[in-house]
């Protein structure tokens, strides 16, 4: 590990709280869970209702790439903003309380939409959006969270993220759906994000934080604080291949069970609904044994082994009957890629910039999910619309988010296992 990239741990600790508050975490997890109702809608509802417009999976990949494609406007914006600002609700909490209601209104008025084009400017409008509140996510986990905690709080936002993972499958998708139509279950999305998101974030209680006498923020600072240390530059090579590797698979499964395999939407809802119930059970688990018994980076490498082994189950599959085992390792690999990568990031970040660091991190994953909608769309196209190839385009990039986890390693694990290991001094 570089000096720098020890200096960066070591400021960032030493700068986190001391201990969380229950009302803070439970907020985090509120927040958490109401932005993954909106990610459950835009990965398993909005690609059948683009459908309806167009068939031409080139097109449904372009516009689900729109979430992603803001990230690189969104999210390094709202980081550099947030590190600077300060308002009566907190200088994060801000952009949730007032960004949530404009998705949510946008959500209500997506299966209104008479034409491609109406639907294109709200899926853009409320895109936009919910990637600006994407931006707060990990920097609240590093303001709020201190480094011994952060896995274990990940693996709790992630279990209430699951628990309305599972209801949005079970219930919206396989009742829902099938008794009352889109517009219901994209009505119950939008009232999500005010009482999840928006609601929650009024009471975050953030602290102000000292800025470091930092030379005048320019692109080219900008770029070298990110890119100019060794393990930051990894993490966000990291960062686009992991979240092309899991978007390919995620962006398109909904649409490979309903095209290729020929199974209901709603059958597709009950399926997936058995990954989010077992990773409720798995989440809280798996944060304390990445914190206490694993290396992160070990641990990182499990959870893209369990993505590969979907892709190899995937590729095979032939009907419903094929599928759960799909779903359930994809599920637990993102799960515990869930945990671990962004609370094992924010132990390398200067707390005074976490915004703009997160930002520049942010750029990098949303990359690897345009090209991977956008992108993965190209090549089932060029493959007459076969979304079975989504499969082995994923597992290439499974391979080098591998080889690149190995390069970081958890220095505060070795520490510790130095430190029960050694003998005292006489």
């Amino acid at each position: 590990m570089s000096n720098a990239a020890a200096t960066s741990t070591s400021t960032a600790q030493d700068e986190a709280p001391q201990r969380a508050k229950w009302s803070t975490i439970f907020i985090l997890c509120s927040m958490w869970a109401g932005l993954v109702v909106t990610e459950n809608i835009s990965a398993n509802l909005l690609p059948t209702t683009i459908r309806s417009f167009t068939e031409n999976a080139f097109i449904i990949g372009l516009i689900i790439a729109l979430n992603p494609l803001f990230g690189f406007i969104a999210n390094p914006l709202v980081g550099v903003l947030s590190d600077k600002i300060w308002t009566p609700i907190g200088r994060r909490g801000f952009f949730l309380v007032t960004c949530a209601p404009i998705v949510g209104f946008c959500l209500v008025f997506v299966p209104q939409a008479a034409s491609l084009i109406q639907l294109l400017i709200l899926v853009t409008t409320y895109q936009f959006f919910q990637d600006v509140l994407w931006g707060s996510d990990h920097p609240l986990l590093a303001d709020l969270i201190p480094p011994s905690m952060r896995t274990i709080v990940a693996g709790m936002m992630l279990m209430s993220a699951q628990a309305t993972g599972f209801v949005f499958s079970r219930y919206g998708m396989g009742f829902v759906l099938e008794a009352f139509g889109d517009e219901v279950l994209y009505a119950i999305g939008g009232m999500c994000q005010i009482a999840m998101v928006s609601l929650p974030a009024l009471f975050l209680n953030e602290k102000k934080v000292t800025p470091k006498d930092r030379p005048p923020l320019t692109i080219k600072r900008y770029v070298k604080d990110f890119l100019g240390d060794p393990i930051l530059r990894r993490f966000g090579g990291l960062g686009f291949t992991q979240y092309l590797f899991q978007n390919i698979l995620q962006g398109f499964f909904v649409l490979f069970v309903i095209d290729t395999l020929l199974v209901s939407r709603g059958e597709f809802g009950r399926i997936w609904s058995w990954m989010p119930a077992l990773n409720f059970f798995l989440a809280i688990p798996i944060g304390i044994i990445a914190e206490k018994y694993l290396p992160k980076q070990i641990a990182l490498i499990c959870g893209y082994c369990s993505m590969l082994m979907c892709c190899v189950l995937g590729w095979f599959a032939q009907d419903a009957s094929d599928l759960l085992p799909v779903f359930l390792f994809f599920g637990m690999g993102q799960l515990v890629s869930g945990v671990c990568q962004k609370a094992y990031l924010t132990e390398f970040i200067p707390r005074d910039i976490i915004g703009q660091i997160s930002g520049a991190y942010n750029i990098c994953m949303a990359l690897g999910r345009t090209v991977a909608t956008a992108g993965g769309g190209f090549v089932i196209m060029l493959f007459d619309n076969n979304y079975r190839v989504i499969f082995p385009l994923a597992f290439v990039f499974g391979l080098i988010s591998i080889y690149l986890v190995w390069g970081i390693k958890d220095v505060r694990f070795a520490e510790r296992k130095a430190s029960r290991t050694s003998t005292p001094s006489a």
